[in-house]
């Protein structure tokens, strides 16, 4: 064994290891690491950088034919020869010849004469250049030609010749890797890579030119998938081109996304993983995929897996080996609480796909006729696998069991509505039960927050079961008004042909055809009052004026309607004791329906955890609290899922929102971009003529972008579009300011302090006090509005409401300031700039260090060199050159210094690095 070891190496550790062997001696080094580690990528890199100093490299690979790797080497060393062209290399290229022409027939001398042979020829060529002899895959070679390599890289580097090898472990001492081992000088052990290092490197896989950034959502959906393969480059890449393959990855916003989120993804397969599980043995196998599938519910505990593996035709003693197997494999892993789990989640997720709906179905009905057989019956343990068990005929006693466990102290609200859901698959609608059954279903999804799961279990199992045995008419209603409410929660009205027969059928039983027409046409039109009318004249004809339930199902429905948020007349949402909060007009204009219903039914709505409305209610709230970044990730999460499936009449508003950071960020190509995916119209007409008006500003085009902006605002207003209005006027009359246009100035705060008299919500009040504070003059005016701002939490509108009291006040500094740090935390550099106008205007001195962001990490020596480089005007390429690396990794270094400065070209590193803000090169 070589004396240097070099231990636990990252890429740019390994890199550095191997450019140290081409200025030096000759030298036998081997690369090992398990498989995917990036043990030819060190190669590669090597490879490219030698060929770029002039020497001279042989890489021959041991696959895909591991019995021709003497012949690739011998048809290297002609190719070389003949590029040197000498003279005296004649009778070279005759030995060489002669050596190919006996190793083709097979009829060649021992491996010591060939190595003598190979020996001789690099001996001689060695002294015209360095030569470097790279073997990957050194241990999947056949051990006689092993033998062979061994003995040449022994032999030549006496001569100055390099060998470097890869293997993926240490073999004992008598074994081909062993002894190559044995007369290395020196080994570099690759570990994982860190999640900062994969990262950084998920471009060159995601998209071809390898240029652009990845979401952070993509991010964290293939660390989750991976696990701890995260750090394995091989199998990330892999992975990647799995879900390229597969249409998964959109480009949006100039950001490489994951599309299909509800999707998992699959370790690929042939993984050296499914490899290692495949050479445990078919017990192993088996074990495993019961893991997999019984997992989907709940991770299976040690204490149940013996008898859970035994239903399933499994021995306990086999049992108990094959879990000591996958676990010393690193397959399965045991938590604190005796769950065991997969180490790797998108091996199970394969295991999953590979067995199927019918053998999972087999497992969970051998595991079911086992507990059975087991006196007395516990329901928690059996409630599960009935659960997974596919429709069948009326089992009223089999339903007892699950309802029990439904009904047990231990059952949290999303099993418990499972459990329910597959009571009712075992109950006949006529039996005494059913109806108790479907009301708790009813309570358990809106109390868990499943409102489009519940939307789907009413359309897919429980209504067609109600089909021409229907409930009690106040039961049908409620089922009718929590249909109605889950679906326009989850704005999919789009579906309401669905909701149709049992509108009908509610009717029919109370007599009510017309008002159950007018429910259903008022709800397709968004029409909340007239809504509101109909569900009264329901609620008295089926007697559910005090039914919590009813009341639950009217109060989600019309909440989530477009409406005056602000004044709540239904008596299912806010009690006239408790005014709503001043934000729910917000909210409600911008249909954030999680928002509206957190407000208007307090202490009785649930928020749902995944689903379209808490997904735009997440990118409202980043906006708001300044996570501008977090807003974006959130958004194009919502555009890979509307260009995964479309669905329709889903509102835009997150779009938009999107268009103006982008805009905000002085990035008008992208902010044009999500604007560009817009319909023609839509509730947020007022908020795209708001960024559009920002993009003709960034673009110099002042006076259009007040006079389009305001053709914009009459259109809007003759429309009825309320949302973003007061915006809107605000950013023109900012805009007829700097252009000193008093007319139009008066005529836009005529405007908007009319506006804010019709709709006196905070933020029309805001905008009026602080634009017509701005306009006159008057401190105490733009003070209030400031006040305003802060109550809001948003930190845009306070940045702006403090600009404009730095513009009127005696005192400007400390608001123009905080104004400055806000935006430049924001990275809003349209509005920066005005800012550091009127602070140069005041002579107001303020660090330059603060742009750079709290808490960004400082730049290495290498990234300083870099930025260094940049801003000197070098290429890539020359980059790569001056710093003897690939033109890949210096893109790969350059998009995580995008990441970490927050900047978006290499204008911008260029100027931040120039004006001092990201320190001085060493």
């Amino acid at each position: 064994m070589g004396a240097t070891a070099v231990t636990s190496a990252g890429p740019e550790d390994a890199q550095a290891a191997s450019d140290r062997l081409l200025a030096g001696p000759g030298a036998i080094w081997v690369v090992h690491g398990p498989a995917g580690s990036g043990r030819s990528t060190v190669l590669s890199g090597q490879a490219q950088r030698g060929r770029r100093s002039g020497a001279a490299v042989l890489q021959v690979p041991a696959c895909p034919a591991p019995e021709t790797v003497l012949l690739r080497l011998t048809t290297q060393l002609v190719e070389l020869i003949t590029a040197l062209d000498r003279p005296e290399l004649v009778s070279m290229l005759s030995a060489v010849a002669w050596l190919r022409a006996r190793l083709e027939s097979g009829s060649g001398a021992g491996p010591q004469t060939t190595a003598h042979d190979l020996i001789t020829v690099l001996a001689t060529l060695a002294p015209r250049g360095r030569i470097v002899l790279q073997f990957d895959d050194f241990d999947l070679l056949p051990p006689e030609l092993a033998t062979v390599l061994t003995l040449v890289a022994e032999g030549a580097r006496a001569a100055g010749t390099v060998t470097v090898a890869t293997v993926t472990g240490r073999e004992p001492a008598g074994g081909p890797v062993g002894k190559l081992l044995a007369i290395a000088d020196g080994t570099i052990g690759l570990r994982p890579l860190t999640a900062t290092e994969t990262t950084a490197l998920l471009p060159g896989w995601t998209t071809r030119a390898g240029r652009i950034a990845s979401d952070p959502a993509l991010v964290t959906a293939v660390r989750t998938a991976l696990g701890p393969l995260f750090g394995n480059p091989g199998t990330v890449g892999v992975t990647i081109a799995g879900l390229r393959a597969t249409g998964r990855l959109s480009v949006i916003d100039e950001h490489v996304c994951l599309t299909g989120a509800g999707i998992p993804i699959l370790l690929p397969d042939g993984h050296p993983e499914t490899l290692r599980l495949r050479r445990l043995g078919p017990l192993a196998r088996r074990l495993a995929a019961i893991v997999a599938v019984l997992s989907e519910q709940s991770a299976p505990t040690l204490e149940r897996l013996p008898w859970l593996a035994s239903a399933a035709a499994l021995t306990p003693s086999a049992t108990g080996q094959a879990l000591d197997d996958l676990v010393r494999a690193g397959i399965l892993r045991t938590g604190t609480d005796g769950a065991v789990e997969f180490a790797v989640p998108a091996l199970a997720d394969r295991l999953r796909l590979e067995h199927g709906t019918r053998w999972r179905t087999v497992l969970h009905r051998r595991i079911v006729r086992s507990l059975l057989g087991r006196q007395p019956v516990d329901p928690a343990e059996i409630a599960p696998h009935l659960a997974g068990l596919p429709p069948s005929p009326p089992d009223p006693e089999t339903a007892s069991l699950v309802l029990a466990a439904a009904a047990g102290a231990g059952t949290d609200l999303p099993t418990a509505r499972r459990y329910r859901l597959a009571a009712l698959r075992l109950l006949d609608p006529s039996e005494d039960r059913f109806p108790e059954v479907l009301r708790a279903l009813l309570s358990d999804s809106l109390a868990a927050g499943g409102y489009g799961t519940l939307a789907d279990d009413l359309a897919i199992v429980v209504v067609p079961r109600l089909a021409g045995a229907w409930p009690h008419p106040r039961l049908s209603a409620t089922v009718l008004l929590c249909w109605l409410g889950a679906l326009a929660h989850e704005q999919r009205l789009a579906e309401l042909d669905v909701v149709r027969p049992l509108a009908a059928e509610v009717a029919r039983a109370l007599g009510t055809g017309r008002d159950c027409r007018r429910l259903l046409d008022a709800v397709n039109r968004a029409d909340r009052p007239v809504a509101a009318e109909a569900v009264r004249v329901l609620a008295r004809a089926c007697g559910a004026e005090d039914d919590h339930l009813f009341a639950l199902g009217a109060g989600i429905l019309l909440g989530a309607l477009p409406g005056d948020g602000g004044r709540p007349a239904e008596e299912w949402l806010v009690p006239p004791e408790r005014p709503p909060h001043e934000d729910v007009a917000e909210a409600a204009e911008v249909l954030d329906t999680v928002s509206v219903l957190n407000v208007l039914l307090r202490g009785r709505y649930q928020p749902p955890t995944t689903g379209f409305s808490v997904g735009w209610h997440a990118i409202r709230q980043a906006y708001r609290e300044g996570e501008w970044d977090t807003a974006l990730s959130l958004a194009r999460r919502i555009e890979g899922d509307r260009l995964w499936w479309d669905p329709p009449r889903r509102h835009r508003f997150a779009s938009v929102f999107a268009a103006e950071i982008c805009a905000q960020r002085d990035r008008p190509d992208r902010a044009a971009d999500w604007l560009r995916r817009l319909p023609f119209r839509t509730p947020a007409d007022g908020y795209v003529a708001w960024v559009r008006c920002r993009l003709r500003q960034s673009e110099g085009r002042h006076e259009e972008a007040v006079a389009q902006g305001l053709r914009d605002y009459t259109d809007c207003r003759e429309r009825g579009v309320r949302a973003g209005m007061e915006r809107l006027l605000a950013r023109l009359l900012h805009g007829a300011r700097q252009l000193e246009d008093t007319e139009t100035m008066t005529r836009l705060l005529a405007e908007l302090e009319s506006l804010a008299a019709r709709t006196p919500t905070a933020s029309v009040q805001e905008a009026a006090l602080v634009c017509g504070g701005l306009v006159r003059g008057d401190l105490e005016s733009v003070r209030a509005g400031v006040k305003l701002a802060r109550q809001s939490g948003d930190a845009f509108r306070i940045a702006q409401a403090c600009t404009a009291f730095g513009e009127v006040s005696p005192v400007p500094a400390p608001s123009l300031l905080e104004a400055h740090r806000t935006l430049q935390r924001l990275d809003a550099v349209a509005a920066l700039s005005y800012v550091s106008d009127l602070l140069d205007r005041h002579r107001i001195p303020f660090s330059p260090d603060r742009v750079d962001r709290a808490g960004r990490a400082p730049l290495d020596p290498l990234e300083r060199h870099i930025v260094g480089l940049i801003a000197s005007g070098h290429t890539n390429r020359q980059i790569a050159a001056a710093l003897q690396v690939s033109e890949k990794r210096i893109e790969a270094r350059l998009t995580s210094l995008f990441e970490r400065t927050g900047s978006h070209s290499r204008v911008e590193l260029a100027a931040a690095w120039l004006q001092g803000r990201l320190g001085r090169v060493s």
